[in-house]
């Protein structure tokens, strides 16, 4: 993945990672509320739909980050979120008469330890989930949620089943706390091991041919990647095709063809751990699955209900089974081509006409055997049951189900440009462009409704019994005598984007001292107003330089080899598409139950003035190289304030709506960014160099017509909700904890937990806290580190490459794993946080229940994870990269026609350092997978 080379190459560029490593970016803060927050990648010249993942990185020659005004400004509406410029590398020319073949191959096979089980489920030990169970079932949740036998139906964990059997008096207590005492020595740890979890690991391969003559120049690339994921029965499996070729055909005219295919094929047939207790096996000592309740109480199930008379007489369960009993696939293709033809009119002055065209498809292929719970129960439940007669009448086909959807995208971008680049008189250089731009982009997709009754081998399909339901004589009852219905129909979207763009950009540079530089481009949409007034609004640029280093008056500094000054000021634009200048409606898929009519419901409003969001950027540098180049690096200061931003403005009612998203917004980031690099050669075998690389952001929301209106808007909803205006867009919230109070009498206690306002006025967890929100609400800081820094070197030693790269974010904040109190509502497991609680001083921690019959335990959830007291610094350091080579020298292989020969060991977070005592991940919290270190060995060679 290309991504993964751009962390730590440049300062200013922030990024969180999934699990495997793969980075999102964000360049200089936030500058958007919107969730298009992702920088612009640019290919060969293009703007392109689809994500860095999509590049052969054996394709790629350079990587430019643009993020200045000038630098980002040529492209315009869309640049506001910085700009990755990708060039992927071409053939060189070859002699006149002569041509040249070359191939390159490269493989690897990268591999990471089994998922941290522990970390992952953070799960309490059986004896201490058993002990919360036995606790909570008898004294503090039981009565809400375990009413009389005869309406019983909620499956919960095996120790619940056990006890309630025991209340009910179909067991004595005794046996029922036997049969459980047996449960605490068990944990299913190692089976989940076995049967849910497997080494990641990637196997790619890729070759390169090139052919070059003096008239053109070829490359094609062939990749071939297959990834096995954390999970089993999860896969993906990548073709990658491009071919690239540049042809003169006249002195005058060169032609240029690009070209890319991928292909991925996935299955993500296993979503995840069960939530299984740590007691609960999957397989019994023979290696037969045991039985679970899906959701109902198989022991109501077995008193109550007929169940040899419903569709399937199995309602039971077990995670293995339903894992293998379901093939969820899916398939995604993407197609580019690149075309472009450029005429050189005269020396300096040339044309370019070019287009590209876009083409990516995705399908999902979610097929459910009769293996699967889910198709059981749900065949089951939407039977009608006569519970006089005991009849049951099926109202959905027996068979597979399959889920179906597909979506197709088809861009296509026109481009002219004119180029100027000339000298004069050895003292005056000026470089312009200038140009249009059109993009059409067509977004379609496509919703099937399930297909019941399927059989993957023969492709047969059911029919509805009895109809799809509705009222009247079309109603049809489920098993518990609720009306039903089935959706039936097709859903279809199709939505055009449209952008046209007229841009130049020129520079003037005097004896190679001062430059000066300036741009302009306008944008049009229509996803923005139609008033021109707004439609047409210009994004432009101006900007200076001056090679300080080279006047007169600094040539007796001979260790200076560099200094230069630079500053630049404009306007970058961004594309919001949450929201529309025209009122929309959204239809329904089906009619409605009661009218047998389709209804629609509000979309947008729409907003007459819609029109881009603006960044104002200002940015001043310095560039210096010293010692002989030994020595160099760059100190950049900037302002971002970005203005016209999409956000909610509060309404009166009576318009009809009490929000609407408009062009209200401001957000500020001010930054500082340094880089300082050095290369020491101690002879020519042996070379060191080394980078630092530091920067800091401070980010504001300067204009936001938002408050919230009660306390849990700004803590327990967070996203958009959480922000306010003076605040950095990424403040974490919390609640501070205001120890016990007793809510009855001396004689009959009742000790409740409580917040504790700003004014010290103490509320319980039994509602939401009442009062002025930001009262109830601390800021605890940012999640979203101010401060980023990567240290990277490399020495050459002989044949021997070894590097290494590291990162760190500091100045930030997380929310640390807290005990999960969890009631009878649901099937949760008790957490590992629960020794941490058990014993704990309950004025300063949330303690177990204090009372009997804690009714509004269900209601706590809103509130425990989100304490002052769970929040910790999120600063770490990780080590990103070790790379160690051996290029075997030419005479060992230059008999087997080998130019070069390269072997290769990385490895990818292998160590990291946290700045809390709990040793949690901040981007990975505990209770979630964590980053996976990886071991790649591989090679490459040159023929």
């Amino acid at each position: 993945n290309i991504a993964t080379r751009l962390v730590g190459a440049a300062p200013g560029i922030a990024y969180t990672t999934d699990i495997y490593g793969n980075p999102r970016f964000s360049i200089r803060g936030t500058s958007t509320f919107s969730s298009n927050a992702t920088p612009l990648v640019v290919v060969d010249g293009f703007a392109v739909s689809s994500s860095l993942s999509d590049l052969n990185p054996n394709d790629v020659e350079s990587v430019t980050i643009l993020k200045d005004a000038a630098a980002a400004s040529i492209w315009g509406a869309r640049s506001a979120n910085g700009v990755i410029v990708i060039t992927t590398k071409n053939a060189q020319k070859a002699p006149e008469g002569r041509a040249s073949v070359t191939v390159d191959y490269s493989g690897f096979y990268k591999i990471s330890p089994k998922l941290n089980l522990d970390y992952t489920l953070s799960r309490a030990s059986s004896n201490d989930v058993i002990d919360y169970e036995v606790n909570n079932f008898n004294r503090w949740d039981a009565p809400l949620w375990y009413p009389a036998e005869s309406s019983y139906s909620g499956g919960k964990s095996v120790v619940y089943d056990l006890l309630n059997e025991a209340r009910l008096g179909h067991i004595s207590q005794s046996e029922a706390l036997s049969i459980i005492d047996t449960y605490r020595k068990l944990d299913n740890s190692s089976q989940l091991r076995k049967y849910f979890l497997q080494n990641a690991s990637t196997f790619q391969q890729n070759v390169n041919i090139s052919i070059a003559t003096a008239r053109s120049q070829t490359n094609l690339s062939l990749l071939y990647e297959d990834q096995d994921k954390i999970y089993k029965r999860n896969m993906d499996k990548k073709y990658m095709v491009s071919f690239r070729n540049r042809t003169t055909l006249f002195k005058w005219l060169d032609l240029h063809v690009n070209g890319t295919y991928n292909h991925t094929n996935s299955n993500n047939s296993n979503s995840g751990l069960p939530g299984l207790s740590p007691y609960e096996m999957l397989v019994d000592s023979n290696g037969d699955y045991i039985r679970y309740s899906g959701g109902i109480s198989l022991n109501y199930l077995k008193r109550h209900v007929p169940t040899e008379n419903f569709p399937y007489s199995d309602w039971t369960m077990n995670p293995v089974e339903d894992m293998y009993g379901r093939e969820l696939t899916s398939s995604n293709t993407l197609a580019r081509l690149q075309t472009g033809l450029t005429f050189k009119i005269i020396e300096g002055l040339s044309l370019d006409a070019k287009a590209q065209y876009e083409m990516i498809q995705g399908r999902t292929h979610n097929y459910y055997t009769e293996q699967t719970y889910l198709v059981r129960s749900t065949v089951n439940t939407a039977s009608s049951w006569d519970k006089t007669s005991n009849k049951v009448t099926f109202n959905l086909p027996t068979g597979g189900f399959l889920d179906q959807s597909t979506y197709l995208m088809n861009v296509l971008t026109l481009r002219g440009q004119i180029n100027f680049n000339r000298s004069f008189a050895d003292k005056h250089d000026v470089a312009a462009v200038a140009g249009f731009e059109t993009i059409d982009n067509v977004y379609q997709s496509f919703g099937h409704p399930r297909t019941y009754g399927y059989d993957d081998k023969s492709l047969s399909v059911g029919t509805f019994p009895n109809g799809v339901g509705g009222s009247g004589t079309r109603r049809i009852d489920n098993w518990q005598g609720s009306s039903q219905t089935f959706a039936y129909t097709n859903s279809f979207s199709y939505t055009t984007d449209r952008y046209f763009s007229a841009f130049a950009n020129a520079s003037y540079t005097y004896n190679g001292k001062y430059t000066l530089s300036g741009s302009f481009r306008t944008d049009a949409s229509n996803l923005i107003t139609d008033d021109p007034k707004y439609r047409y609004a210009p994004f432009w640029s101006v900007g200076g330089s001056w090679q300080l280093g080279k006047e007169d008056f600094m040539q007796d500094i001979t260790w200076l080899d560099l200094l230069t000054l630079r500053a630049t000021f404009g306007y970058n634009g961004n594309v919001d598409k949450s929201t529309t200048f025209k009122p929309l409606i959204n239809p329904s898929a089906n009619p409605s139950v009661l009218t047998n009519e389709y209804t629609a419901t509000m979309a947008s409003y729409g907003n007459p003035t819609l029109r881009w969001e603006r960044t104002r950027t200002f940015d001043i540098g310095v560039d210096f190289s010293a010692l002989n180049n030994r020595l160099n690096g760059k100190i950049d200061i900037y302002q971002k304030h970005s203005l016209d931003l999409i956000a909610s403005v509060s309404l009166p009612a009576v318009q009809g709506t009490s929000s609407m998203k408009m062009n209200s917004g401001e957000i500020d980031n001010f930054g500082i960014e340094f880089e300082i690099g050095s290369t020491i050669p101690v002879n020519r075998d042996i070379v060191w160099e080394g980078s630092l690389m530091f920067a800091w952001n401070r980010n504001r929301i300067t204009s936001l017509d938002y408050y919230p209106s009660y306390a849990y808007q700004l803590v327990y909803s967070g996203g958009s909700y959480a922000w306010m205006e003076g605040y950095d867009m990424n403040t974490m919230w919390s609640y501070k904890y205001g120890g016990i109070v007793n809510r009855g009498t001396e004689s009959v206690p009742d000790w409740q937990p409580t917040l504790i306002g700003k004014d010290g006025v103490q509320q319980t967890f039994a509602s939401w806290p009442s009062g002025d929100a930001m009262n109830i609400s601390y800021d605890m800081g940012t999640t979203v580190a101010p401060v980023n820094i990567a240290f990277s070197t490399s020495l050459k030693i002989y044949d021997f490459d070894v590097s290494l790269i590291l990162t760190g974010k500091f100045g930030h904040v997380f929310r640390r794993e807290s005990f999960n109190y969890p009631g009878l509502s649901g099937r949760s497991i008790p957490n590992a946080k629960y020794s941490e609680i058990i014993d704990c001083n309950p004025d300063e921690r949330i303690h177990l229940p204090l009372k009997d019959n804690e009714t509004r335990l269900y209601f706590w959830d809103r509130f425990w994870g989100y304490m002052s007291y769970l929040t910790e610094s999120a600063s770490f350091i990780r080590v990103q990269e070790i790379d160690v080579a051996y290029n075997l020298p030419k005479s060992a292989t230059s008999w087997l026609g080998i130019n070069s020969l390269k072997v290769f060991f990385q490895a990818n977070n292998p160590l990291n350092i946290y700045f809390n005592k709990w040793h949690e991940d901040p981007e990975f919290p505990r209770g979630s997978a964590p980053l996976q270190s990886a071991y790649m060995f591989g090679i490459k060679c040159n023929f």
